[in-house]
């Protein structure tokens, strides 16, 4: 249990390491006017953080530094929101009404804002569409013998197709044998897709028209394919291996196999409740020791939803970083009007 004069040391050593990125020393925080404590004090206490684990001490200074423990408890007890982070919002808001931006380009351009702003890698992934259904199959004829098939879900998401009638079809049969598809395809989720479509297509009336069946059941599966691998925007991987703790080549390797795990399992797992912050090693990706990790859920619409994803190293400036992440997850409602 740390008392109070403890808990403002620990907290003032940590927000000036994270700005610094050097070893903090009691003669520093005897200059800070919230301290009133004399620098022998300050020293004495240092001690008793270093010994319970808090603080560690390096090799090439007589200061500081914060541990694994003392971030996780900073984050979970002493960081305080900062209010000064609430005049980036109308930077968010102007991205969001910007009614020239396609749903994709404005969470490219969140994806950007985060990673410029903090200087940290930054990913806005979508959820798999499991929840999404199907609502319709059309075809847009575009000359006698080419049309643009499409396939529309509950969640807005639509694949579209070029199809070439071939030789001997008109472009009647094309419509009804998607009209077919279409029916039976009607209000099923995604992921319920292909077993529909190897029943239908196993059917006496498709199995004659092979050419067309082969090539809209070609198109349909891969369209459903990118609706179940969702879609990941992302940003600053160079801005992150910048920073002064990831210099070495082994470690940068390791940081970008582990980025890549931690996108894989955000965009395939289940969606978390509320802002998580994983520090070094809680994140359980090897190569991600010295890094710490913030996500948080979006939800565009109830079909539709995803995480973001900030990559920093341990010393973050989290109490900048988890106001701005959750206006932006809360902005997230804005896509479903595009």
């Amino acid at each position: 249990m740390l008392t109070d004069r403890q808990k403002l040391i620990l907290k003032a050593i940590i927000e000036e390491y994270v700005t610094s990125n050097e070893p903090v020393g009691s003669k520093a925080l005897t200059e800070k006017p919230y301290l009133s404590f004399s620098s022998a004090t300050i020293r004495y206490e240092m001690q008793h953080l270093e010994e319970m684990g808090y603080l560690m001490k390096t090799h090439t200074s007589s200061g500081r530094v914060p541990s694994e423990l003392g971030y996780r408890y900073y984050v979970d007890h002493l960081v305080i929101r900062d209010s000064e982070v609430t005049e980036l919002y109308k930077y968010v808001d102007d991205i969001f009404n910007d009614q020239y931006l396609s749903k994709e380009e404005m969470t490219k351009k969140i994806a950007n804002f985060l990673s410029e702003l903090t200087g940290y890698y930054a990913a806005v992934i979508g959820m798999p569409s499991d929840l999404a259904k199907v609502l319709k199959l059309e075809i847009v004829p575009l000359s006698e013998n080419e049309a643009l098939l499409l396939i529309v879900t509950s969640s807005g998401n639509v694949e579209s197709q070029r199809i070439i009638v071939p030789e001997g079809y008109k472009m009647d049969d094309l419509m009804r044998i998607i009209s077919m598809f279409d029916t039976a395809m009607y209000n099923h989720s995604v992921y319920e897709i292909r077993d529909v479509l190897s029943k239908e297509a196993a059917k006496p009336r498709i199995r004659q028209m092979v050419d067309f069946r082969d090539d809209i059941l070609n198109f349909m599966i891969k369209a459903f394919s990118r609706f179940l691998k969702g879609e990941t925007y992302d940003s600053g991987l160079s801005k992150l291996l910048n920073q002064p703790e990831f210099q070495d080549r082994k470690v940068i390797q390791k940081i970008i196999q582990a980025i890549n795990e931690e996108l894989h399992k955000a965009a395939m797992g289940s969606i978390d409740k509320g802002i998580q912050i994983r520090i070094g090693s809680e994140s359980l990706c090897d190569g991600l020791e010295e890094c710490s990790i913030i996500s948080i859920p979006y939800s565009v619409n109830v079909n539709e939803m995803g995480t973001i994803i900030l990559v920093g190293p341990t010393r973050m400036n989290y109490r900048a970083t988890i106001p701005l992440l959750e206006y932006v997850a809360k902005s997230m409602t804005k896509l479903n009007k595009r």
